[in-house]
């Protein structure tokens, strides 16, 4: 669930930035500037599409990627937070000489990482489901409502252009991240937890796609509109 915020605070400025950009765009162009339900409608359902592949894609599928990274290369590699919390509380109760008093104090280390991989199966599998199943609704919902002439209009290249660096961004910080880490992991003698890249490599290898999609779209849209442009 940490990673659903993060997301939010990146999209929720690119978008009003990307509101701005358009009605600028449309002062320049001497349009009208008059409050339409079915533009309206129309914004809403690329909003709630961003949002739909951002919480299916990295807060549900990366989640349960990095599950099975737990599963396949180690338990520390998704989940070092734990080892680094358990090291505390263990050289906390050292130096303060005194039982632990909470009942995830007593847990043993394995009992700790086992309750950690079993909250992420749980959150990954909801997420996706619920991501997945916004996804769909309103990719119909806009399919519906839009006219052939509205998909590679200024709102649409601009729910593009939004979408692509959000991803981007999301994309090339997660690998700056990750990969590092995974490097560390592999060639470095560490303590378990001290490097775990497990969760910013799921990021990665969820986000490069969608990347990779919205680069794609973009482009062929500049390009259909160019050709429109010349015929």
């Amino acid at each position: 669930m940490d990673i659903i915020f993060p997301i939010l605070g990146l999209a929720i400025p690119i978008l009003i930035i990307v509101g701005i950009v358009y009605f600028i765009l449309k002062i320049k162009a001497d349009l009208p500037i008059s409050f339409s339900y079915r533009g309206a409608l129309r914004v809403y359902f690329y909003v709630v599409i961003l949002i739909s592949v951002g919480l299916g894609g990295l807060g549900g599928v990366s989640t349960l990627l990095k599950v099975g990274f737990g599963e396949m290369v180690g338990r520390e590699f998704s989940y070092g937070n734990v080892y680094e919390e358990h090291r505390d509380d263990q050289q906390r109760e050292k130096n303060e000489d005194h039982p632990a008093d909470t009942e995830d104090e007593t847990r043993s280390l394995p009992e700790k990482v086992e309750l950690e991989m079993k909250g992420s199966l749980i959150n990954g599998v909801s997420l996706a489901v619920i991501g997945m199943f916004l996804l769909l609704v309103h990719f119909l919902g806009r399919w519906w409502l839009e006219r052939g002439d509205e998909r590679s209009d200024l709102l649409r290249r601009l729910y593009l252009m939004a979408g692509l660096v959000i991803f981007a961004i999301v994309t090339i910080v997660s690998l700056a991240t990750g990969i590092p880490e995974t490097l560390r992991y592999v060639l470095l003698d560490i303590n378990p937890g001290e490097e775990s890249p497990g969760e910013a490599l799921s990021i990665a290898i969820v986000a490069l796609p969608v990347w990779i999609c919205y680069l794609v779209a973009t482009l062929r849209n500049i390009r259909t509109s160019l050709l429109e442009q010349t015929t």
